[in-house]
């Protein structure tokens, strides 16, 4: 009676956890993005995307891909000076610190859109989704205008 108890407590135990490992843990981030805009541009050409990503979290991210279905491609860029000119180069991914925010402007870092899908005119609006190393997406809503 005794090894039948120990054999429905282990049996039951088993289950419990199987059941517990089978459930979608929930991915909270405490990632946001604000002041998001993108530069008008024409069909099948080349602009940016800019905007401020804060981390509100006590745990630092790393930003490491942009996809949108308005461009062929988007990338990470970071514009620097060297020697008095501008270089632009691309990236693989961007730190965000803990309880601190990432620029994403002109002549700086910023999310570059090649191959328009169509033309990008003020008042319109560019979506992309940005991910992290940690799992969170983010949506980015960007309106569209001159700099």
């Amino acid at each position: 009676m005794r090894i039948t108890s120990m054999l429905i407590v282990s049996v039951l135990a088993i289950g419990a956890c199987t059941a517990k490992e089978a459930e979608p843990e929930a991915v909270t981030s405490a990632l946001r993005v604000q002041n998001a805009w993108a530069r008008s541009a024409d069909s099948g050409a080349m602009t940016a995307m800019y905007f401020t990503l804060a981390n509100d979290g006590a745990v630092a991210d790393t930003l490491n891909g942009v996809v949108t279905t308005e461009a062929a491609a988007a990338n990470l860029h970071v514009s620097t000076q060297r020697d008095g000119m501008m270089h632009m180069s691309e990236v693989r991914a961007l730190p965000v610190p803990a309880m601190d925010s990432v620029s994403f402007r002109p002549l700086g870092a910023h999310v570059m859109l090649t191959g328009l899908q169509g033309p990008l005119v003020v008042g319109d609006t560019v979506t992309a989704t940005l991910t992290f190393v940690s799992g969170a997406t983010l949506r980015v809503r960007a309106g569209v205008r001159q700099p």
